[in-house]
Protein backbone atom coordinates (compact mmCIF):
# COMPACT_ATOMS: atom_id res chain seq x y z
CA UNK A 1 0.00 0.00 0.00
CA UNK A 2 1.47 3.38 -0.86
CA UNK A 3 0.39 6.75 -0.12
CA UNK A 4 0.77 10.00 -1.09
CA UNK A 5 3.32 10.49 -3.60
CA UNK A 6 4.57 7.35 -5.22
CA UNK A 7 7.96 7.42 -5.66
CA UNK A 8 8.70 3.61 -5.44
CA UNK A 9 8.71 2.52 -9.68
CA UNK A 10 6.99 -0.22 -8.59
CA UNK A 11 4.22 0.02 -11.84
CA UNK A 12 1.27 -1.91 -11.96
CA UNK A 13 1.68 -4.49 -9.63
CA UNK A 14 -1.17 -6.73 -8.88
CA UNK A 15 -0.81 -6.79 -4.96
CA UNK A 16 -0.57 -3.12 -4.72
CA UNK A 17 -2.77 -0.51 -3.64
CA UNK A 18 -2.05 3.44 -4.07
CA UNK A 19 -3.75 6.38 -2.63
CA UNK A 20 -2.84 9.66 -3.85
CA UNK A 21 -4.14 11.40 -1.23
CA UNK A 22 -2.94 9.78 2.02
CA UNK A 23 -6.13 8.30 4.18
CA UNK A 24 -4.28 8.71 7.17
CA UNK A 25 -3.86 12.30 6.86
CA UNK A 26 -7.29 12.94 5.88
CA UNK A 27 -8.80 10.89 8.94
CA UNK A 28 -6.25 12.98 11.66
CA UNK A 29 -6.90 16.31 9.90
CA UNK A 30 -11.04 15.05 11.00
CA UNK A 31 -10.19 13.83 14.07
CA UNK A 32 -8.14 16.88 15.07
CA UNK A 33 -11.34 18.83 13.96
CA UNK A 34 -14.16 17.54 15.78
CA UNK A 35 -12.17 14.45 18.05
CA UNK A 36 -15.69 13.24 19.04
CA UNK A 37 -17.68 12.87 15.71
CA UNK A 38 -14.11 11.40 13.77
CA UNK A 39 -15.10 8.24 12.22
CA UNK A 40 -12.60 6.10 10.68
CA UNK A 41 -15.55 4.87 8.30
CA UNK A 42 -15.04 8.15 6.39
CA UNK A 43 -12.11 6.18 4.50
CA UNK A 44 -13.79 3.61 3.14
CA UNK A 45 -11.48 2.47 -0.13
CA UNK A 46 -8.63 2.03 2.71
CA UNK A 47 -10.93 0.17 5.05
CA UNK A 48 -11.99 -2.15 1.90
CA UNK A 49 -8.47 -2.58 1.10
CA UNK A 50 -7.68 -3.52 4.60
CA UNK A 51 -10.67 -5.80 5.04
CA UNK A 52 -9.35 -7.79 1.48
CA UNK A 53 -5.83 -8.37 3.02
CA UNK A 54 -5.70 -12.16 4.25
CA UNK A 55 -4.28 -10.57 7.67
CA UNK A 56 -2.17 -12.81 10.49
CA UNK A 57 -3.44 -11.03 13.04
CA UNK A 58 -7.05 -8.54 13.04
CA UNK A 59 -9.25 -6.78 15.88
CA UNK A 60 -12.61 -5.83 16.35
CA UNK A 61 -12.78 -2.73 18.78
CA UNK A 62 -14.60 0.62 18.97
CA UNK A 63 -13.64 3.35 16.93
CA UNK A 64 -11.20 5.53 20.00
CA UNK A 65 -8.98 2.42 20.87
CA UNK A 66 -6.00 2.86 18.97
CA UNK A 67 -3.71 -0.31 18.02
CA UNK A 68 -0.11 -0.96 17.62
CA UNK A 69 0.56 -4.40 15.62
CA UNK A 70 4.45 -5.54 16.43
CA UNK A 71 6.51 -8.48 16.57
CA UNK A 72 8.34 -8.57 20.01
CA UNK A 73 11.00 -11.84 20.38
CA UNK A 74 9.06 -12.85 17.33
CA UNK A 75 5.87 -12.86 18.58
CA UNK A 76 2.79 -10.73 17.44
CA UNK A 77 1.79 -8.28 20.30
CA UNK A 78 -0.67 -5.85 19.95
CA UNK A 79 -0.86 -2.18 22.03
CA UNK A 80 -3.54 -0.28 22.78
CA UNK A 81 -4.20 2.76 23.60
CA UNK A 82 -8.09 4.02 24.95
CA UNK A 83 -8.82 7.62 23.90
CA UNK A 84 -12.53 6.94 24.74
CA UNK A 85 -14.38 9.84 26.27
CA UNK A 86 -11.53 11.89 26.44
CA UNK A 87 -11.70 15.93 26.24
CA UNK A 88 -9.17 18.27 26.33
CA UNK A 89 -9.87 20.72 29.35
CA UNK A 90 -13.22 19.11 30.34
CA UNK A 91 -12.81 15.27 30.76
CA UNK A 92 -9.40 13.40 31.69
CA UNK A 93 -10.23 9.50 32.30
CA UNK A 94 -10.90 7.07 29.37
CA UNK A 95 -14.35 4.96 29.68
CA UNK A 96 -13.15 1.65 29.80
CA UNK A 97 -13.84 -0.75 26.27
CA UNK A 98 -15.24 -4.09 26.38
CA UNK A 99 -15.78 -6.73 23.89
CA UNK A 100 -12.51 -6.44 22.51
CA UNK A 101 -11.64 -9.35 20.46
CA UNK A 102 -8.51 -10.37 18.78
CA UNK A 103 -8.45 -12.91 15.75
CA UNK A 104 -5.45 -14.47 14.59
CA UNK A 105 -4.75 -17.04 11.77
CA UNK A 106 -4.32 -20.08 13.20
CA UNK A 107 -5.27 -23.86 13.45
CA UNK A 108 -5.29 -24.08 17.31
CA UNK A 109 -6.32 -22.24 20.13
CA UNK A 110 -3.30 -20.99 22.17
CA UNK A 111 -3.23 -18.84 25.25
CA UNK A 112 -2.95 -15.75 25.26
CA UNK A 113 -1.83 -13.12 27.41
CA UNK A 114 -2.69 -9.76 29.02
CA UNK A 115 -1.40 -6.84 29.87
CA UNK A 116 -3.47 -3.86 31.32
CA UNK A 117 -1.52 -0.28 31.95
CA UNK A 118 0.03 -0.77 35.37
CA UNK A 119 -1.69 -4.17 35.82
CA UNK A 120 -0.55 -8.01 36.20
CA UNK A 121 -0.01 -9.93 32.78
CA UNK A 122 -3.45 -12.32 32.74
CA UNK A 123 -4.48 -15.35 30.55
CA UNK A 124 -6.85 -15.55 27.48
CA UNK A 125 -7.98 -18.42 26.54
CA UNK A 126 -8.74 -18.37 23.01
CA UNK A 127 -11.60 -20.31 20.79
CA UNK A 128 -10.65 -21.47 17.32
CA UNK A 129 -12.90 -21.82 14.42
CA UNK A 130 -12.89 -21.41 10.91
CA UNK A 131 -8.65 -21.27 10.66
CA UNK A 132 -8.98 -18.42 13.13
CA UNK A 133 -8.28 -18.48 17.16
CA UNK A 134 -10.20 -15.60 18.64
CA UNK A 135 -9.45 -13.86 22.20
CA UNK A 136 -12.02 -12.11 24.04
CA UNK A 137 -9.85 -9.29 26.03
CA UNK A 138 -10.84 -7.86 29.18
CA UNK A 139 -12.11 -4.51 29.55
CA UNK A 140 -9.48 -1.79 28.76
CA UNK A 141 -9.66 1.27 30.42
CA UNK A 142 -6.16 3.10 30.02
CA UNK A 143 -4.10 0.50 27.38
CA UNK A 144 -3.17 -3.17 27.59
CA UNK A 145 -0.97 -5.36 25.75
CA UNK A 146 -1.99 -8.64 24.21
CA UNK A 147 0.10 -11.36 22.98
CA UNK A 148 -0.42 -14.99 22.30
CA UNK A 149 2.60 -18.19 21.82
CA UNK A 150 1.27 -20.18 19.54
CA UNK A 151 3.78 -23.01 20.64
CA UNK A 152 1.27 -23.09 23.44
CA UNK A 153 -0.86 -24.99 22.22
CA UNK A 154 -4.20 -25.57 24.36
CA UNK A 155 -5.55 -29.14 25.39
CA UNK A 156 -9.02 -29.78 23.74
Amino acid sequence: MITGTDVTGLGKEHNLVRFPQCPGKAYLHSAEQDFDHANPQQEQQLLKTLDDADSHVSISAGPFLATSIASVDGAPHVFFANFTGLRGGVNPVQTPQTNIQVMVREQKASLGHFLPFLGEVQDVHGTAANGRVTYTLPPITKGAVFWYDAATVLPR
